[in-house]
């Protein structure tokens, strides 16, 4: 799956109106008025759009009250960083504090109270997202928009997976060069988002989501290590696999593990060093650099790839590329 290029958003106003400009860009259109009509005001907001995500850490210094008609083609969650809000949608009231998130659905109305010096991680995925995410994971048919449980555990193992996610795409975000440029890191990244997103927060498939999966047939793991093989550079993600190998996200995964003792997602990390390591064997070092093929081939820390290339080939990259 192609998630197109992420596009970075950096934004610092000290005016409501910039501020319901700079919301309205990538999440949706809200009204904004300050608590304390006399307070000075400083927003600042930076994250990045990749594919059905948006996501983005905000900084608040003075207590707003914020309200949104029905989102429409989204799922919306705002948890905090520090500070506090009060939120209502859907005739439920909700207090968000670290360790909480406020889950807001496409519709229903929306409105929010912040405490001063509010600093929150917005992140808005598309209701379609949402849906086929949560069907796949589940393996049964999902109705349209789904209902989801008001609040997420961010201290819940799932919901401190997710955090940590949404935390390394606002930093990438800010980083020059980013892991978002390369298509390969980033369409596994954006579906982990999404997919992580189902396990964290709670909804009445619970219970089939945290029922273990069985793959005895090697089916789907044959066809899963075909098309890896095959096309090596494509930006694969676990549910394009998946959906290649005719089997849920979940299945593939015990099939690798039953019949490989490994992962689709560290086969296919396994395949591509491999490529590098043919690339290596037959460049000029006079033309080329380990670092320029390992990160043609997704390896973008490059001492990360030299420890991965040393423990599968016994020598350093640089080593194979000087002929030695």
């Amino acid at each position: 799956m192609s998630v197109g290029p992420a596009a970075v958003f950096s934004f610092r106003e000290r005016d409501l109106d910039g501020a319901k400009a700079a919301v309205g860009q990538d999440f949706f259109t809200t009204s904004m008025d300050l608590v304390d009509r006399t307070a000075d005001y400083d927003f600042r907001f930076d994250g990045v759009v990749l594919g059905s995500l948006a996501v983005g850490v905000a900084h608040i210094n003075a207590a707003l009250e914020i309200g949104t008609a029905d989102l429409e083609d989204c799922y919306y969650v705002n948890y905090s960083a520090s500070g506090a809000m009060h939120a209502r949608h859907r005739r439920r009231a909700v207090e968000i504090t670290p360790g909480w998130g406020a889950v807001y659905h496409p519709v229903g109305a929306v409105a929010m109270t912040t405490s001063d010096d509010y600093d929150s991680y917005a992140v808005r995925i598309d209701r379609r997202a949402v849906n086929e995410a949560l069907e796949e994971q589940v393996g049964l048919p999902v109705p349209p928009d789904p209902v989801l449980d008001p609040r997420v555990d961010l201290r819940s193992t799932p919901g401190r997976r997710w955090d940590r996610l949404v935390r390394l795409l606002c930093e990438e975000a800010r980083t020059s060069p980013s892991v978002l440029d390369h298509p390969m890191i980033a369409a596994p990244l954006h579906d982990a988002v999404v997919t992580g997103f189902v396990h964290a927060t709670g909804h009445r498939w619970r219970e089939a989501l945290e029922r273990p999966t069985r793959c005895w047939s090697r089916t789907p793991v044959r066809r899963a290590v075909e098309a890896i093989r095959s096309d090596p550079a494509h930006p694969f993600t676990p549910t394009d696999l998946a959906r290649l190998a005719g089997a849920s996200t979940r299945t593939l995964h015990d099939g690798f593990r039953r019949h490989l003792d490994t992962t689709p997602m560290a086969y296919l990390r396994l395949v591509r060093l491999g490529r590098a390591h043919d690339e290596l064997r037959a460049a000029d070092p006079a033309a080329t650099t380990v670092a320029a093929v390992a990160h043609r081939w997704g390896f973008t820390h490059l001492g990360r790839f030299s420890q991965a290339y040393g423990r599968e080939y016994g020598r350093s990259p640089s080593t194979t590329l000087r002929g030695r």
